[in-house]
């Protein structure tokens, strides 16, 4: 697990490298300059993928993974980002959050769900005073779920960066994912994250509270499920309670440590 740990740091901290923009406009992309190395093209396949609309849903294999992400399989996915490249968007100078900005502020919804503890927990009230990234995934994603969890893992654990940030990572997979086995996935991140559950029809409509791509596990002509498709987005609230920006997959690390700060001090 270690090796695999550097491995991904490895994929996520490159140092950032001058660029020229392309003559491509419009992009809702909130970034200023992208890493270098493979960051790069994981900034341009976050660029392509925005202007193609096609985030923030991803779509990601239902199956079983032993320890975070896998040195091979991150490699096999990184290489499938480069063939698709083609192009990149343009800097935002101007905006306030490197994030994806929303058009106004929207309240953070407060269902109650289940937590690792078997307690009830209260989205919103059992958070106050903290920025909470939201995100939806499951403990058996073998690929977009460990890299977002992994890279705020890094990021938090960064000198400067505020202590009032709670992760929440809900299940979109209630019957494999018990209390115990979300625990015992996040804890290979950190053992701060806080894993939340609860019932289908209960995680159906949190997703829809949160405005998210509610996830499906789309069957195929013998009526065996497909890869489980759920939203990429992490959907941040400051403590004031308002969300104003959300984070798609792939998001640099550059962009969480200018915004982080931000989102923390609105009270």
């Amino acid at each position: 697990m270690a090796a695999d740990k550097a491995q991904l740091r490895n994929y996520t901290e490159r140092s950032e490298s001058s660029f020229r923009p392309s003559a491509l406009t419009g992009f809702p992309v909130s970034s200023k300059r992208p890493h270098g190395g493979v960051a790069q093209l994981v900034e341009r396949f976050g660029r392509i993928e925005e202007a193609r609309g096609s985030i923030p849903l991803t779509s990601t294999q239902k199956r079983k993974i032993a320890r975070g992400l896998h040195g091979p399989r991150a490699m096999t996915f990184l290489m499938a980002i480069a063939l698709v490249l083609g192009a990149c968007g343009v800097s935002s100078e101007n905006k306030a959050y490197s994030g994806l900005e929303l058009d106004k502020p929207r309240p953070m919804p407060d269902p109650i769900l289940i937590d690792t503890q078997g307690q009830r927990f209260a989205m919103r009230s059992d958070t106050q005073g903290s920025v909470r990234l939201v995100y939806f995934g499951f403990t058996s994603c073998p690929d977009i779920c460990p890299v977002h969890l992994e890279q705020l893992s890094n990021v938090l654990a960064r000198p400067g960066m505020p202590p009032n940030v709670k992760v929440l990572f809900v299940t979109v997979d209630p019957e494999t994912d018990t209390p115990a086995v979300i625990r015992d996935f996040l804890n290979q991140f950190s053992v701060d994250f806080i894993g939340l559950t609860g019932t289908k029809e209960q995680l159906v409509d949190v997703q829809r509270q949160f405005s998210a791509l509610v996830a499906l596990a789309p069957n195929d002509e013998e009526g065996t499920p497909n890869d489980l498709g759920h939203d990429g987005r992490v959907f941040a609230f400051a403590p004031d309670g308002l969300g104003r920006t959300q984070y798609p997959h792939p998001t640099r690390q550059t962009t969480w440590t200018r915004d982080l700060p931000k989102l923390a001090a609105l009270r």
